[in-house]
């Protein structure tokens, strides 16, 4: 199951658009299964994506929200939306895909998993 908030799902949608597009495009360029079989490819992918997601991240949580006033004591209250994906902001999920895109190529190119 997938909890997001607002445009949170855009935390998936990015980096997984971005890999369909390049793995669909270095294919083309190089031949049948480079992307997949590349130790490189898809990680710079993955991390390239991430530069998106975390701008996009802050643009949208950035936002000033609607304040509202309490007529019975005059207190202020601001609605804002926030875009969440398992309850980080978009913006944070940026770092977590560049992890996983590390995790990738040190695994693709032999330092563990031998």
């Amino acid at each position: 199951m997938i909890v997001w908030k607002g445009w949170g799902l855009l935390a998936l949608i990015i980096p997984l658009f971005f890999s369909l597009l390049a793995g669909s495009v270095f294919d083309a360029i190089y031949g049948e299964s480079f992307y997949k079989n590349s130790e490189w490819a898809m990680p710079m992918i993955l991390s390239l994506s991430s530069v998106l997601l975390y701008f996009m991240g802050i643009k949208l949580n950035n936002k000033p929200g609607r304040i509202l006033i309490d007529p019975e004591n005059n207190e202020q209250i601001e609605l804002k939306t926030r875009h969440t994906m398992f309850w980080i902001p978009i913006q944070y999920w940026a770092f977590i895909v560049v992890g996983i895109s590390i995790w990738m190529y040190v695994a693709n190119i032999g330092l563990i998993y031998q």
